[in-house]
């Protein structure tokens, strides 16, 4: 297996970056025993690999014995516990003679070498390398040394690390530095500590330069693969820390140049590697980004230090001692070039060769400034050797030295080039094959053309068989591919698309999401483009029809939640590391704040976004849509209070804070860089919002609505309500605003002490005692169970329903079904906390906190102390011992693939979920007392869905009750009722012979929920007495909670019968509308109804009266 292969199924924890070699303080263990052996260990028979990997070792120059070979290490643990590690080396003896590896074990938690545990196993000729912390192993025959940790011995080892010697003088450093097998798997905040602590200024004696910052990059890049993206995450928002210069470059001692040639070679070539074979897509793209601020490093850093002399000797220019012009400017940098080269020496060549052909010297500063950014501080600060001024000049005007400067120009941009599609080109030619190397070249002789931006895109996606999923992966072909994915996002964002037709655009997005699928990174965005591509392809409708016009809306819509996902999730994961980092270093907070917004800016997925600004509203339109368009959801509590309709620009309140009094911004128009200040809840805007623009990231960051509704007689309308207290419903694609009847009570559980202003107070069903922990549904009876339970089995009972299940035309094929259930009634939460007194007084304390905290008037005080509260009763509680049997029976009857305590702790959270604070604010809001409240608990199995409904009876958007409402979804109705982003497929029906149906819109939600691996299971759902009452929609103010984690997938829309097969869903509409009713007619009233289809059969998992 080559070295290539190897380490790319692999990533390990690098060592310290200091050896312990003879010498040092006895940090050792006394009387500690291993037992050595005299061959390699004889292995266990089968066992995991968990760590496998070759590093390269180069070693040679001057008079040392040239030597060029590799090591593989490999980790193995085995079932009994054993772990073990191997090394095999490979071509490090060239000429015979001794090599041993010397080694320490690292604990967990520290940094030291030491000398490993007692019961260790270790080859025979191992011994104490005389520091009483490091141990030297000699190498077999073979080639190889095996250490062995039986069980129980040395379980506290986090990573085994050294380095090879060879005849006793020779240190054999490999490109990875130290050598290491994780016998644990790190974790990333150890990453983060690692290279955040580094670059505290106060704790770095001499101070940090960016070849420091290189070798431990290399030092933590595989620690860092281990870790995810996360570990990802903190290496790349090291490294673009640094390209901003947000980090220092030039404090901290000098190198040589070769030395700084070969690190920027090591650590580039493995970034190329990560990023091409890291195991998600996530990390792949965290390490391609760091990728793309590094130099391309390598060529012989010497020909840098050795050049510039050369240029200076060959020119007359004086050096040192020996006579010559004086020009202080190459005096200057000759001393930087020689202690601490970087890429900042190619711009500074630059501007040097432009001040040549001009001959004024303030034209070097300009030409810096005006390309590179660079000012005359930054210069003066790159500090060499003895010396403390920097670069400072001036330049004498010697136009004799331009064509020998051009040649160090080109000797600069071998070790530090790489970034643009020319220099790149330069060094890939004869890495890729002959033909994408041909038309590359014919490319950038035409970039200019039209058809260059498209064109790149498919070569991009030749070109990755050799980078991406080829044997060898060449830092060098993916310095040109990223820099042929960063001209094409240039093109694209430039594109001026004015005189494009719609489907030239909807051709162009196209191109703009096969650019960011090139290594196919990212599985929703796979998925989505799976759907679009079948949509925009000759699928068989009528283009811009009604119908197809539904489906390509719907495809949008994938395209657009699965670029909102991965990118908020790049978000994420960068903005936590750059704030560390950038608190240990003292950056400036605004290079930090909307850090990982500016990197989403900045990937290729911004021209997705522009494209698909380009095409939705005509889509749209087409399509028939509401003219909503959400951006980010908001908070669930919008739906009882959102905060004062308030008129005024985002921009003029910059710095505002409206915690005390929470509104609701219209905004007319939206700059996309504004931020949110604290107390608005949503943004409604009547211009069009970027998904990726800062602000849109930052809403569904932080939880705000944010919707546009560009329609002029829309936005009308809620310029109305100015002024008014509202909430917000989203309902399908629609957001209803309306007047809040709570806004007065909910306001004060915010801004301050209650006001005693209540809207009229809801009477609740005061529960019954009840000597049974569990009930069946014949004693579902008011006051024992609430209003799920009871109309759960009325529906399970009912002759109207049987008969429709067996008369009706649309039920010719499959059953309809109520599934079985349990409940625990009202009084149970209460007999538990009884028997379990010490969790009773806690409740009642935290109960108190929450309480004292409300009053304050403090909203952080009350969120904490409302979180307290759920976990004592969800963590704490003891379960009764008479509850045991009825759980073990209610295990067995659904599925018997969990335990009594499993179920129980399910039941605990949801008996907690009465202090979420949603739940507690309606209830104050509404004037209910705590103990009024009671909550039982409906047990039922899971069953499997392939797709999910709710419908209303009468449409919840204007009342008619003339028509069903009704969603549809695939999996689990997780996706549905907890208002998860995306459409489901929402339809109306006319309550007529045959109920036609009006599809709004066909299903985009990127997930699907499923039960676990197939397997039944059970779900524990809420059911108390404060849900569903005249006047007051409670329904999901308390959670459900399945015993085992639902399983997301997926979804492949491109596939999915119901976008493609019309006839097929119009049937179904049909027959879930018929069923609605025909549940209406049982209940005599208006329904919510929830159900579930398994193939043919329909089950009703729930009806409730509607809240009209």
């Amino acid at each position: 297996m080559s070295v290539a292969s190897i380490t790319a199924r692999a990533a390990f924890v690098p060592a310290v970056s200091r050896v312990a070699k003879p010498g040092g303080n006895k940090l050792g263990r006394p009387g500690r025993t291993t037992v050595r052996v005299n061959a390699s260990v004889a292995a266990p028979p089968s066992g995991k690999i968990r760590f496998d990997e070759a590093a390269k070792v180069d070693f040679g120059g001057h008079d040392r014995i040239e030597t060029h070979g590799t090591v593989h290490m490999l980790g193995i643990e085995y079932a009994d516990g054993t772990r073990t590690v191997t090394l095999t080396q490979n071509e490090l003896l060239p000429k015979g003679g001794n090599l041993e590896w010397h080694w320490a074990v690292i604990m967990e938690g520290t940094s030291e070498w030491c000398l490993p545990p007692d019961g260790a196993i270790l080859p025979g000729g191992t011994k104490d390398a005389g520091d009483g912390k490091a141990s030297r192993t000699p190498f077999g025959g073979d080639g190889k040394l095996v250490l062995s940790f039986p069980p129980g011995v040395g379980e506290d080892i986090e990573r085994v690390v050294g380095i090879i010697v060879r005849n006793n003088a020779d240190w054999l450093h490999a490109d990875v530095g130290d050598l290491a097998v994780p016998l644990k798997t790190p974790s990333s905040s150890g990453v983060l500590k690692a290279l955040s602590i580094a670059e505290n200024m106060s704790k770095q004696e001499n101070g940090i330069n960016l070849f420091e910052r290189f070798c431990r990059i290399n030092d933590k890049l595989s620690e860092s693969q281990q870790a995810g993206p996360a570990g990802a995450a903190a290496i790349f928002a090291t490294l673009r820390l640094s390209a901003m210069r947000q980090l220092p470059w030039y404090a901290g001692g000098n190198y040589q140049g070769k030395d700084m040639a070969h690190m920027q070679e090591v650590v580039c070539r493995r970034m190329a590697l990560a990023s091409a074979t890291g195991e998600d897509g996530m990390s792949r793209q965290l390490y391609r980004a760091a990728l793309a601020t590094l130099p391309r490093g390598g060529g012989n850093g010497d020909d840098i230090r050795l050049g510039i002399l050369q240029l200076m000797r060959e020119n007359g220019i004086k050096e040192g001692h020996r006579p010559g012009i004086e020009d202080p400017f190459i005096a200057q940098w000759h001393q930087k070039l020689h202690s601490n080269t970087t890429v900042d020496d190619i711009y500074i060549c630059e501007a040097y060769l432009h001040f040549l052909h001009t001959g004024n010297w303030d034209d070097f500063w300009t030409h810096l400034y005006d390309n590179r950014g660079l000012t005359r501080e930054d210069l003066a600060s790159m500090k060499a050797g003895w010396r403390t001024e920097g670069i400072l000049g001036p330049g004498n005007h010697l136009p004799q030295l331009i064509n020998p400067m051009k040649h160090f120009y080109w000797i600069l941009r071998i070790t530090h080039g790489g970034g643009n599609m020319d220099s790149a080109m330069d060094h890939a030619r004869g890495h890729m094959p002959d033909d994408i190397q041909t038309e590359i070249a014919d490319m950038l002789k035409n970039r200019e053309e039209y058809w260059v931006p498209n064109k790149i895109v498919e070569l991009r996606e030749r070109l990755s068989g050799t980078w991406r999923y080829g044997a060898e992966t060449n830092r060098d072909v993916v310095l040109l591919d990223i820099a042929m994915e960063k001209f094409f996002r240039n093109k694209i964002e430039g594109l001026a698309c004015a005189g494009m037709t719609p489907d030239e655009r909807l051709g162009q997005l196209e191109f703009a999401i096969r650019n960011t699928l090139v290594g196919q990174d990212f599985d929703r965005m796979i998925a989505a483009f799976a759907f679009f591509q079948r949509a925009n392809g000759d699928n068989g409708m009528q283009r811009w029809g009604p119908e197809w016009s539904k489906v390509m809306d719907a495809a949008l819509d994938s395209v657009a939640l699965a670029m909102e996902y991965h990118m908020d999730q790049m978000c994420e994961l960068v903005q936590y590391p750059a704030d560390v980092i950038g608190q240990q270093a003292l950056v400036d907070d605004q290079y930090i704040l909307n850090f990982g917004e500016e990197v989403v800016r900045g990937h290729s997925m911004f021209a997705v976004s522009k494209m698909l600004g380009e095409t939705r509203s005509t889509v749209r339109q087409a399509a028939g849509r509401s003219p909503w368009d959400v951006a980010a959801l908001g908070k669930p509590e919008l739906s009882l209070h959102a905060g004062k309709m308030t008129v005024v620009s985002l921009g003029d309140i910059q710095g505002m804070d409206y915690s005390d009094d929470p509104v609701v911004v219209l905004s007319a128009r939206l700059g996309g860089l504004e931020d949110i200040p604290p107390g608005v809840t949503a943004v409604l805007t009547a211009s069009p919002v970027d998904l990726l623009s800062h602000i849109a990231i930052r809403a569904r960051q932080t939880g705000v609505l944010l919707a546009a509704m560009p329609d002029p007689g829309g936005w009308a309308e809620l310029m109305t309500m100015s002024g008014q207290g509202v909430k917000i419903d989203v309902v399908g694609e629609e957001l209803v605003v309306s007047e809040s009847e709570l806004g007065i009570a909910a306001a004060a559980s915010v801004a301050g002490p209650p006001t005693g202003q209540y809207i009229e107070g809801l009477t609740l069903t005061p529960k019954i005692d009840c000597e049974d922990w569990m009930v069946g549904p014949e004693k579902y009876a008011e006051g024992v169970v609430g209003g799920k339970s009871s109309s759960l089995a009325n529906l399970g009972f009912s002759t109207t329903l049987s008969t429709f299940g067996l008369m009706s035309e649309t039920m010719k094929v499959g059953e309809l079904r109520v599934p079985s259930s349990s409940a625990l009634p009202f009084n149970a939460f209460e007999r538990a906390l009884l028997l379990d007194e010490p969790t009773l007084d806690k409740v009642a304390m935290a109960a108190a906190a929450v309480s004292a905290a409300d009053d304050s008037g403090d909203a952080n005080l009350r969120r904490e102390a409302l979180s307290v509260l759920r976990d004592v009763v969800s963590f704490q509680l003891k379960m009764p011992a008479d509850l045991v049997a009825p759980l073990t029976l209610a295990a067995t009857t659904y599925g018997n693939n969990c335990t009594p305590g499993d179920i129980y702790q399910a039941i605990k959270k949801v008996w907690a979920s009465k202090w979420n604070e949603r739940a507690y604010l309606s209830r104050k809001a509404c004037g209910v007392d705590e103990e009024e409240l009671h909550m039982a608990t409906l047990l039922m199995e899971v069953v499997p869905a392939e797709m999910a409904f709710v419908l209303h009876t009468a449409n919840p958007l204007n009342g008619d009750q003339t028509e069903v409402f009704g969603e549809v979804c695939i999996g689990l109705g997780e996706a549905l009722v907890g208002n998860e982003p995306g459409s489901a497929l929402s339809f109306t029906a006319k309550k007529a012979t045959g109920f036609p149906s009006t599809v709004r819109s066909l299903p985009s939600k990127p997930v699907s929920h499923h039960p676990p691996d197939g397997l039944p299971t059970m779900i524990v759902r809420s059911d108390s007495n404060g849900e569903d009452l005249e006047g007051f929609a409670g329904a999901g103010l308390y959670d459900s909670v399945t015993v085992a984690p639902t399983v997301p997938k997926i979804v492949n829309y491109a596939d999915e019968w119901l976008i493609w097969d019309a006839p097929r869903r119009t049937a179904l509409m049909a027959k879930l509308a018929e069923l609605a009713v025909a549940i209406e007619v049982e209940m005599k009233a208006p329904q919510d109804i929830e159900g579930c289809i398994v193939g043919d059969d329909i089950y009703v998992l729930q009806s409730r009266n509607q809240v009209l």
